[in-house]
């Protein structure tokens, strides 16, 4: 078993760049990392989390700490039902907190791929019709389940700061997959997080910028089509593209709308993307969200 976990204190991130945030205005961070693996099963973790305090930045890092939970919490599964419990300490221990998550993922998800294990084995070797040589190779490339968590922050501004969570997990299967929260954008005022930055029932009249963006998307792969083949390609119902589930996020040039695996389109397709500038987007905002950007 190899295991690394890397528990760094916010003097030494402070030295270096990448980990700890402390220009003037901006949201200090400390970030963790924890890596362990059986013969089945792989974890790695890597967040960044704003450093405790009061005002704005406790808000954004109690909002991270729930995404933290709301994440691994489920580890090894898509349902609702947490796998274990919520962390109940002092939520200012970083350390403790951290240490807790990653060893109860770790924990929960070893557990199941050795049963995911045993079971694909019990099968093999009860079935008469392979032989001892076609069972011995199968047994050898019984696939392992592989999780990886990312917490990081993405961008800042005097005004807001974005944190982006994704998460990949393979669970033996044909491949795997990505999920997670996404970007989350916070508000560097009060620390409250935009819960939506489209007011949802402009969507209809969004569709011609939604075509717009995803056809950019797929010329920008060199895949040319038409409004109409696009529209025929996607998993969308009466010809409506749906809002992303991830919310969208400020760059310099616009929202970025991103789609997740499978959300509109097939796998193979990746993760359809595209900016929107914002003097295209302004009507279509919440007015949480003009507020934050001055529209």
């Amino acid at each position: 078993m190899i295991k690394n976990y890397s528990l760094l204190s916010a003097a030494v991130l402070c030295v270096m760049a990448a980990s700890c945030t402390s220009a003037p205005g901006n949201i200090a961070t400390e970030t963790r990392s924890y890596e362990d693996s059986t013969q089945y099963a792989s974890l790695k973790v890597d967040i960044e989390l704003p450093v405790a305090g009061k005002g704005a930045q406790g808000e954004i890092r109690n909002s991270i700490i729930g995404c933290l939970d709301d994440q691994l919490t489920r580890i090894t599964t898509y349902e609702n039902d947490k796998v274990f419990p919520s962390y109940t300490g002092d939520k200012n221990d970083t350390d403790a907190l951290f240490g807790y998550y990653t060893s109860q993922a770790f924990s929960i998800l070893s557990k199941a791929a050795d049963d995911d294990v045993n079971e694909r084995r019990s099968y093999m070797e009860e079935n008469d019709e392979i032989s001892p040589e076609q069972l011995s190779q199968m047994l050898e490339d019984i696939p392992g389940w592989e999780y990886q968590y990312s917490f990081k922050k993405t961008d800042e501004t005097p005004s807001y700061v974005v944190f982006y969570s994704q998460n990949y997990i393979y669970m033996g299967g044909a491949h795997g997959g990505i999920t997670g929260a996404g970007s989350l954008t916070f508000d560097k005022k009060d620390g409250h997080m935009i819960s939506s930055f489209i007011d949802s029932t402009n969507t209809a009249a969004m569709q011609p910028l939604l075509r717009e963006g995803l056809l950019q998307y797929y010329n920008d792969m060199n895949v040319e089509m038409t409004e109409d083949e696009l529209l025929e390609s996607l998993f969308i119902e009466n010809g409506i593209i749906p809002l992303p589930s991830w919310q969208p996020y400020p760059t310099e040039k616009g929202l970025l709308f991103t789609y997740q695996q499978y959300e509109i389109a097939s796998y193979a397709e990746g993760m359809p993307s595209f900016v929107l500038p914002f003097d295209k987007v302004a009507p279509y905002l919440t007015s949480d969200a003009k507020a934050l950007l001055g529209l």
